[in-house]
C-alpha cells in the first residue's frame, strides 16, 4: 500500500467492505446457504466451479481488515494489533492487550521495519484471550532476540493466571462440599458464595475461622455503624422480609426481588416501579461486596462463552487440544454455576459449582503440567542469557573506558 493510497484510504469503509464478504447474511453466508440447498437438491456438482469463491471471500475480508488495521496502528489505535491478526471488532470484547505489549505489537503493524507482523496473526483455533495470553511473550522475544527469554514471559503470565484462578476453583470444590453435607446431615442454612467477610463481621463466622480473627471481626463489625454495614454486607431485615432468611447471606436474591415487587404492585405502583423496587430491595439485600461479586463472575462468564465460541467446532477444537478445550468450557460453566450460587443459594447452584469448580481446576492444571515442569529449566536459562549480556555490556564498556583514556592521554 502506497504513501498516497494509505492517506487517501478510510480504515471504516474498509472494514464495511470486509463486513460485507463474510458479515452476517452478506456474501460468504449466502454462499453457504446455496450450497445447503444445492446439497439438499443433490445438485452441489453444478456448484463446483463456485467452492473456491468461499476461500477466497473468507481471505480478502481478512486481508481488507489487516489493511485497515494498517491504518488504525499509524493514528495510534491501541486495537490495531487484534484487528490486524485477524479479529474482528466483535471479537475484541471483555479483553485489554497489555500495554507494554500493545506499544510492540502496534509499531509492527504499522511500520513492519525490524520486526515482521506476522508474529501477530491470530493461530488455528486461536481465540482472543489466547492471543491476549501470547503475544506479551512473543513481543519479549522479539526484542530481545531470544526464543526462551519470550517463553519464559508467556509462561510466567500462564503460571500466573493458573495461581489466581485455580486455588479459588478448588476453595470453592472443598467449601461448597462441605456445606452440601453439613446442609444434608444437620440441616443447617447454605449461604452465598463470597460473603464469609460478612458473616464475620456480623459475629456469625465459619467454624474454620480462627478464633482471634473472628473477635477482632466481630469488634469490627460492632463499632461499625449499621447503615454502612448494611450497605456493605447486605441487609438482613430485608432478608427477613422478603426472603424468610435471617442473615442476608442466606437470602436467595430472586425470590427477594419477587417478594419486594409483587408488594409493590399491591400497593398500586406500575410494572416498572415494581421492577426497580425488587431490583432495589435485592441489591440492599445482598450488600456491596456480595453484589460487585455476582457481577464480576457473571463478565467472566460472558467473556469465557465467547472464548469457547472463538475456538469454532466443539469437536474439532476438543482434537485440537483437549485438556485446555475442556479446561475453557469447565472454566465458564464454573463461573456460571459460582454466579447462580452467589444469587440463588441453594442445593442445585452450589452442587454446580462445586462439581464445575473440581473439573476446572483438574483440567487447568493438566493443562498446564508441562509449562510447570519446565518453567524452572527455562528461567535458568534466560539468567544465563541475562548475565551474558551483562557480561558484554561490561566488557563493552571497559573498552570504551580505555578508548577514553588513551584519546584523553597525551603521551600516548
Amino acid at each position: 500500500m502506497s504513501d498516497s493510497s494509505k492517506r487517501m484510504a478510510n480504515p471504516d469503509s474498509l472494514e464495511h467492505l470486509a463486513k460485507l464478504f463474510d458479515g452476517r447474511g452478506n456474501l460468504r453466508d449466502r454462499l453457504d446457504e446455496a450450497f445447503t440447498r444445492a446439497s439438499r437438491l443433490g445438485v452441489s456438482d453444478k456448484l463446483s466451479s463456485l467452492k473456491p469463491l468461499r476461500g477466497w471471500t473468507d481471505d480478502t475480508a481478512v486481508d481488507l481488515r489487516r489493511r485497515a488495521a494498517v491504518l488504525r496502528a499509524e493514528n495510534g489505535d491501541p486495537k490495531a494489533a487484534a484487528l490486524y491478526a485477524g479479529f474482528k471488532p466483535e471479537d475484541l470484547k471483555g479483553g485489554q492487550l497489555p500495554p507494554d505489549a500493545m506499544l510492540i505489537a502496534n509499531a509492527s503493524v504499522a511500520n513492519g521495519g525490524q520486526f515482521d507482523p506476522g508474529w501477530l496473526k491470530r493461530k488455528p483455533g486461536e481465540t482472543y484471550q489466547d492471543w491476549l495470553q501470547r503475544i506479551p511473550g512473543d513481543a519479549a522475544a522479539k526484542v530481545t532476540g531470544d526464543e526462551n527469554i519470550g517463553e519464559v514471559v508467556g509462561d510466567y503470565i500462564e503460571l500466573t493466571a493458573l495461581a489466581s484462578t485455580v486455588p479459588g476453583a478448588f476453595k470453592m470444590a472443598a467449601a461448597g462440599t462441605m456445606h452440601l453435607i453439613k446442609y444434608f446431615k444437620n440441616g443447617t442454612f447454605l449461604k452465598a458464595p463470597g460473603t464469609t467477610l460478612a458473616q464475620i463481621l456480623k459475629g456469625r463466622p465459619p467454624s474454620y475461622i480462627p478464633a482471634r480473627i473472628a473477635r477482632l471481626g466481630a469488634q469490627i463489625g460492632r463499632t461499625t455503624p449499621t447503615a454502612v454495614l448494611d450497605v456493605l454486607t447486605g441487609s438482613d431485615k430485608l432478608a427477613q422480609i422478603h426472603g424468610g432468611k435471617l442473615w442476608a447471606w442466606e437470602a436467595n436474591l430472586l425470590k427477594t426481588g419477587k417478594s419486594a415487587g409483587t408488594a409493590a404492585r399491591v400497593a398500586g405502583a406500575s410494572r416498572v416501579g415494581a421492577f426497580a423496587s425488587g431490583a432495589g430491595t435485592a441489591l440492599r439485600t445482598a450488600g456491596w461486596w456480595r453484589a460487585a461479586g455476582v457481577g464480576g463472575s457473571a463478565v467472566a462468564t460472558v467473556v469465557g462463552a465467547v472464548d469457547v465460541i472463538q475456538e469454532g467446532n466443539p469437536v474439532e477444537a476438543f482434537k485440537r487440544d483437549k485438556a485446555g478445550y475442556v479446561a475453557k468450557v469447565s472454566g465458564t460453566a464454573f463461573n456460571a454455576s459460582l454466579t447462580a450460587a452467589m444469587i440463588a443459594p441453594n442445593p442445585v447452584t452450589i452442587g454446580a459449582a462445586v462439581v464445575t469448580g473440581a473439573v476446572y481446576g483438574v483440567a487447568t492444571i493438566v493443562d498446564n503440567w508441562d509449562t510447570v515442569r519446565q518453567f524452572p529449566g527455562k528461567v535458568a536459562d534466560a539468567g544465563r542469557w541475562a548475565g551474558k549480556k551483562i557480561g558484554e555490556g561490561a566488557g563493552k564498556l571497559v573498552d570504551g573506558a580505555k578508548k577514553l583514556g588513551s584519546a584523553l592521554n597525551p603521551f600516548d
